[in-house]
């Protein structure tokens, strides 16, 4: 395939200070790729700084860089996923703002596309800047997902990536308020290749990626991909009711056959703790299950559009065309004022 138009897919929570170098740099690569025509769609998830402003300055001076302002905060991957429904290339490239996926590893995505593939992962080899604490927390996410997830996620693997129109076409049908792209782009198959990069330091400002949106997102990824908790505690509950049976047996056998009494006050309440803890465990696990379905149930859109710049209104899609009309679905936009009950 020749990709000849290339869109650049970039959410921005409070990244004033790191856009300005990342645009001087997407630009420099884009102006390297000759007879390829780029957009850089930045989606400005609910910022508090001035991200917003930034980006409209960027907008009026560039036609190729195309805001979309959510009208709050919705989280790293559903601002992704907005850009990836509004994006209009033959190839889509997602990545980050801060400058840790390096905009000069697009040609090797591109290129890498070009021979046949339909969707490339870009892996860290370094993590440059990291501290160990988000070393370790970063293993840990791997194993735990490797762990309890049904999907294979590749290790080092963040949310940069390059696909094809038909992958975006196939991944913009998944629609749940807790979106695990990283889980979704490896479900849904296709042909998929990985090159490595090394990984940059953050350009500047404070990362928005704390440890309990890390934790967030590895739930999001076990409990939208597997059953495998629900699985746990069957297995766990079968094991403690096989222990009780032989706790049973012992105690009957000490009190006929020994002539054994032992008093048991302490490990009864220790047991009536242990066993309420794993209860009310077992009962909040069935419950985040639960609560997920009750919230795709209610099938409210994904986010809402507050601004467009240089996109047009009814972007994106041809008016009647099934990509179209699931959008028509999804996506509310709105002027960010409520006109009516």
């Amino acid at each position: 395939m020749e990709a000849k138009l290339i869109s650049v897919v970039v959410p921005c929570y409070n990244e004033a200070a790191t856009v300005p170098e990342f645009y001087r740099r997407i630009k420099a690569v884009a102006g390297s790729l000759q007879g390829r025509s780029f957009e850089f769609l930045f989606v400005n998830d609910g910022s508090s700084d001035h991200t917003g402003r930034v980006l409209n300055d960027l907008a009026s001076l560039d036609p190729r860089v195309r805001v979309i302002h959510l009208a709050r905060n919705r989280g790293h991957q559903i601002a992704l996923t907005a850009g990836i429904d509004h994006a209009a290339g033959d190839v889509i490239v997602t990545m980050d703002a801060d400058l840790q996926h390096p905009p000069e590893v697009i040609p090797d995505l591109i290129h890498a596309l070009e021979q046949g593939h339909d969707i490339v992962h870009a892996q860290r080899r370094i993590r440059t800047g990291d501290s160990w604490f988000k070393l370790l927390t970063a293993k840990l996410f791997y194993l735990f997902m490797r762990f309890f997830s049904g999907v294979k996620l590749i290790e080092n693997c963040g949310d940069f990536r390059a696909f094809t129109k038909p992958v975006q076409q196939t991944v913009i049908a998944f629609r749940t308020p807790h979106q695990f792209l990283r889980g979704t782009f490896v479900q849904v198959g296709f042909r998929q290749a990985v090159i490595q990069y090394d990984g940059e330091a953050r350009f500047g400002g404070e990362t928005g990626y704390s440890l309990w949106k890390m934790v967030n997102l590895a739930i999001d990824g076990v409990l939208g991909f597997s059953a495998t908790p629900i699985r746990i505690i069957t297995w766990l509950s079968l094991a403690l009711w096989a222990m009780s049976l032989i706790h049973l047996g012992v105690s009957l056998y000490d009190h006929f056959v020994s002539g054994i009494t032992v008093p048991g006050w302490t490990s009864i309440i220790t047991l009536m703790f242990f066993f309420t803890g794993l209860v009310l465990f077992s009962i909040a696990v069935i419950g985040s299950y639960v609560g997920r379905i009750f919230q795709q149930g209610q099938n409210n859109p994904l986010y809402w559009v507050c601004d467009l710049r240089n996109l047009p209104e009814d972007a994106p899609g041809k008016e009647g065309s099934p990509r179209e009309v699931l959008l028509a679905q999804h996506v509310t936009k709105t002027s960010g004022a409520i006109d009516e009950g």
